[in-house]
């Protein structure tokens, strides 16, 4: 602060005519300086808020516009060969639709829409059935078939204007073309935004709307919204307006501060000190004490709004065009564990993976040209560890329009990539699961006829023993291909489970002695518990081939010597872990791990391991099905596999499966049906004319009158002429009419029809979600002639309900 000098000395060194001319000038110099005074503190004040202002504006519209691209960049992944076909939107849009609004709520619909322009499937479905089978080619709005056609035509993301939805209210649309995997055309895939609903999100603070009135203007001059507390923001003097990107066009945003903010700190006194600048002393005194309290009054004003930038969650930085740190907000310093001093200064380039720099560095160089703004997905070395980073950058604009420096935006979307890549890998294992499912099936069929004529063969040929053992070695490579499309079949979860309730460790320990036989001296076994009484509701001998798998592919990584722990213990799951695993429910699981001192498994290969025929081994030495089967079996039972590898050390496999109550009673063992024939009658349904003409041969041979029909719908015929049918032998996938929906028909004439289902994998659940094969007799594919015998005779000798 400059000195002011006495005037008293001055009249003593000036002489008479300048003492008469002193309380004149002092007078003077005293209002001017007390006048200049007061203008600097008002236009300080009002710099202040004007700043506060911008800088406001600025981060409404990165909240805007980083809420809408998170979402839409959702939608554009789902529309870019996403889907392999219409039937396949049908089957999982609805589900891969939840996810995504899961990971980004705040959507008021995410639709599909076939080429002809009709919605045809809405997520949320329940609060957008006013929209479901609309024609958007007919929507009142003209904005909406504009935007529809556009779309069509340029491939790209195009919007409407604000609109009124179907479901009601005020809104946008925007459509993406929907592509299949070889890029033709499916549709559109459509998202809604409620704008109410946006801008609440993204605008929640009170303190924010309680300082400043703003609104939002479509391209056409339409207010979409509208937050004011006095009138038009327009009006203020202080108002900002900016650009906010909704998706391929912008709309304009006027921020304002109330006049209750505007005049934050200004008090009555200001007036009374220009008065009373006159006086001199007392008030040169005044004055200096008054701007103490403005000033004051404005540290304040400043220190509210840090206060506000300084405690959010998201990350907030400044860097100059060489990358160094300008600011750092405190929650940037907290997520890399470094104090503001460490990083000002610094570069941030280092901080983030290496694979990462070369799209970081273009995305900077884009914030060179307009809009002046980037948006960025990045892992960065934080103090936990790689951790994935989204980013809203926009330059700092000087005077002349050049770029001064950059402000970033960040928030940690770790936990939104990792749901994302479980969710492709699970599409992924579910498409070859279907695949190997598909192929099971009709080898079934194939093994089954095989079967079937070489035990007539062997029946007919017994006193030729060279064809004999022949057909015996025909009859073991049949054996040995069942094998192979069981594994299949239990990776893609089809494989027929017969569940109960039983101990996991008693179930391992019983299994010792033979998996030691099979593992050799040179590997030791060793096996610990927690409790004894670990109940699952599970197949045993799905369960022991999964322990015998990772078991041998365990010996296989140590080359045939080193150690296996197997141990079995209980775990609780809270709802945290169960958001990284989605499949799972928070509650009491049972634990099963194996662990091996072996080479491990290198990191670029531990995605792939659980695909079918994925082999590290040499050739001829492995089917690269067994954890496969492991993967299939342990999802069929309503667990999940985790896999932790260390190379060089070993590998752990851990198994987690769903807690069941111990049984309240012992489960009564079925005796023994001899496979002997009868007089009954007996339709068999089989669209495969080898296996019909096959099981007819056998059946006729043990003595039964049989009857064939070649699928569902001519079963419901034949039962429909032939009152004296006992039963029926009914493959569940057929053409035409399958089994499920035959046996529906058939019971419904009588509803004591005794049905023996056959077929080469499990059928699928029911649409509530359930087994519907539960309570009903199913018979797998391939089996031989005693079985079908056995289970024909025990279910005809088994009495009608009364």
């Amino acid at each position: 602060m400059t000195r002011v000098r006495d005037p008293l000395d001055t009249r003593r060194h000036s002489g008479r005519l300048r003492a008469a001319l002193l309380p004149a000038l002092l007078l003077a110099i005293g209002a001017v300086a007390i006048v200049m005074l007061w203008r600097d503190v008002e236009s300080a004040g009002r710099r202040g808020v004007a700043q506060e202002t911008a800088i406001t504006a600025a981060q409404v519209r990165l909240r805007l516009e980083s809420w809408i691209d998170a979402r839409l960049a959702m939608l554009e992944y789902l529309a870019e060969g996403h889907f392999a076909d219409r039937a396949d939107i049908e089957r999982h849009f609805r589900e891969d639709a939840l996810v995504a609004l899961r990971v980004n709520p705040g959507f008021q619909a995410l639709n599909f829409i076939d080429t002809d322009g009709i919605i045809r499937l809405v997520v949320p479905h329940d609060s957008n059935l006013d929209a479901l089978d609309k024609n958007l080619n007919e929507h009142p709005s003209p904005g909406v078939r504009e935007a529809l056609a556009a779309a069509g035509v340029t491939g790209r993301m195009i919007r409407t204007p604000v609109i009124e939805l179907l479901q009601g209210g005020r809104g946008v649309a925007a459509y993406q073309k929907l592509w299949d995997r070889d890029r033709r055309p499916l549709g559109y895939l459509n998202v809604v935004f409620r704008i109410d609903t946006m801008v609440d999100a993204c605008l929640a603070e009170n303190e924010l709307r309680r300082n400043f009135d703003f609104d939002l203007t479509g391209e056409n001059g339409s207010t979409a919204y509208t937050h004011t507390t006095a009138g038009d923001p327009g009006q203020s003097p202080l108002m900002v307006s900016l650009p906010v990107r909704v998706v391929d066009r912008p709309w304009t945003l006027r921020l304002a501060p109330t006049a209750d903010h505007a005049a934050h700190g200004e008090t009555l006194a200001d007036e009374i000190l220009a008065g009373a600048g006159l006086l001199l002393v007392a008030g040169v005194a005044a004055l200096i004490y008054m701007m103490l309290l403005r000033q004051d009054a404005l540290l304040v004003s400043r220190a509210r709004y840090q206060l506000l930038v300084e405690n959010i969650t998201d990350l907030v930085v400044k860097i100059d065009l060489d990358g160094r740190f300008l600011y750092v907000s405190p929650s940037y310093c907290k997520t890399f564990g470094k104090t503001e001093q460490e990083l000002l200064g610094g570069e941030f380039m280092p901080l983030v993976h290496e694979d990462d720099r070369a799209s970081t560095a273009e995305a900077m160089q884009s914030l060179y040209r307009p809009p002046h703004h980037a948006y960025l997905e990045q892992r960065a070395h934080t103090g936990e560890g790689w951790r994935w980073l989204a980013w809203s950058d926009t330059a700092v604009l000087d005077d002349a329009g050049e770029v001064v420096a950059v402000v970033g935006v960040g928030r940690d979307i770790t936990l939104r990539r990792e749901l994302e890549e479980q969710l492709l890998q699970s599409q992924k294992l579910q498409a070859i699961g279907q695949l190997a499912g598909g192929i099971a099936h009709d080898f079934n069929n194939i093994l089954q006829a095989m079967q079937g004529y070489v035990e007539f063969l062997m029946e007919d040929l017994v006193d030729q023993p060279d064809v004999h053992d022949d057909l015996q070695a025909v009859q073991r490579s049949v054996h040995r291909a069942r094998d192979l499309t069981r594994q299949l079949l239990a990776f893609s979860r089809q494989q027929v489970l017969a569940p109960a309730v039983l101990d996991l460790h008693e179930t391992v320990e019983e299994l010792l002695p033979l998996l030691r036989r099979l593992l050799g001296g040179t590997v030791e076994l060793q096996f610990t518990s927690d409790d004894p009484g670990l109940w699952v509701h599970a197949d045993r001998g799905q369960i022991e081939q999964v322990l015998m798998n990772l078991c041998l592919n365990a010996r296989d990584a140590m080359a045939g010597s080193g150690v296996i722990a197997i141990a079995t213990s209980t775990r609780d799951l809270d709802a945290e872990f169960c958001r990284e695993h989605p499949s799972l429910e928070p509650g009491s699981f049972v634990v099963l791990d194996v662990a091996d001192t072996g080479a491990g498994i290198p990191p670029e290969m531990i995605g792939r391991i659980f695909e079918p025929f994925f082999t590290t081994k040499d050739v001829g030495a492995g089917t690269g099905l067994g954890l496969a089967t492991v993967y299939g079996i342990v999802r069929q039972h309503g667990g999940v596999i985790d896999v932790d590898s260390d190379v060089g050390r070993g590998s752990r496999f851990t198994i987690l499966l769903p807690t069941s109550g111990a049984p309240t009673e012992s489960e009564e063992v079925p005796q023994a049906v001899a496979s002997g024939g009868g007089r009954e009658t007996v339709l068999v349904v089989e669209d495969e004319a080898s296996v019909r003409s096959l099981a007819r041969r056998v059946l006729e041979r043990a003595g039964y009158r049989v009857l064939t029909a070649g699928d569902g719908q001519d079963a419901v015929m034949r039962h429909a002429v032939e009152p004296d049918i006992d039963l029926i032998v009914l493959d569940v996938i057929m053409p035409r009419m399958d089994g499920r929906e035959a046996a529906r028909q058939i019971r419904a004439r009588d509803a004591d029809t005794r049905i023996l289902f056959v077929s080469g994998y499990a059928p699928e659940e029911s649409e509530a979600g359930e087994d519907w094969t539960r309570g009903e007799e199913f018979l797998l594919k391939p089996f031989d002639a005693t079985t079908l015998l056995s289970r024909i005779r025990q279910l005809l000798d088994r009495p009608r309900p009364a």
